[in-house]
């Protein structure tokens, strides 16, 4: 049986919320989309799947969709293919900082069209280069469309749109050059 309090927020998320993002952002939306359920004649509801978000610690880490765990669990390791890169940032580089800590993991399908699942990056800046990339991913993205889009230079935002090295092949992902 529903508590009053349950059945409130059932009305409020116009879905179940254990398990969806505690954001701000994500909170923020799923109001606006209740008053326009409830005073505009919408019937939108929140979705959830993809939602950016990044954690701001002095090295920053921002994700969108899902992990490499999530899915291989979804879709079976024999279907995903992860690309990554370790990079080293413009800004470290003239103050030569270490940036050994900067990875950038692109997680996608393994048949074509490669969709991209998720991206993981961890670096300064995260925060915008999730937001930018989270457009992309939530209109489903492929692989091949992130490779042709031309990258900003030298920003961080530019090592996703150059990651060519996956997992599965074994090679070294420590970016050497601007190419």
């Amino acid at each position: 049986m529903k508590t009053v309090a349950g059945a409130l927020l059932s009305l409020v998320m116009g879905q179940p919320s254990e398990g969806r993002p505690e954001l701000t952002p994500t909170a923020i939306m799923a109001g606006r989309l209740l008053v326009q359920r409830l005073f505009g004649g919408s019937s939108d509801l929140m979705d959830y799947d993809n939602v950016p978000t990044t954690v701001f610690t002095p090295l920053e880490y921002g994700c969108v969709g899902l992990s490499e765990e999530e899915a291989v669990a979804h879709h079976g390791q024999e279907h995903v293919e992860v690309y990554h890169a370790h990079y080293k940032p413009l800004e470290f580089t003239v103050a030569g900082r270490d940036a050994s800590q900067c990875y950038v993991k692109m997680v996608c399908l393994r048949e074509p069209p490669q969709l991209v699942l998720g991206l993981h990056f961890l670096g300064p800046n995260a925060g915008e280069v999730t937001q930018g990339f989270a457009l992309g991913i939530k209109c489903g993205a492929s692989y091949a469309q992130v490779m042709r889009t031309v990258g900003i230079h030298p920003t961080c935002s530019e090592e996703v749109v150059k990651l060519r090295i996956s997992k599965r092949s074994g090679l070294d992902p420590t970016v050497t050059g601007c190419g």
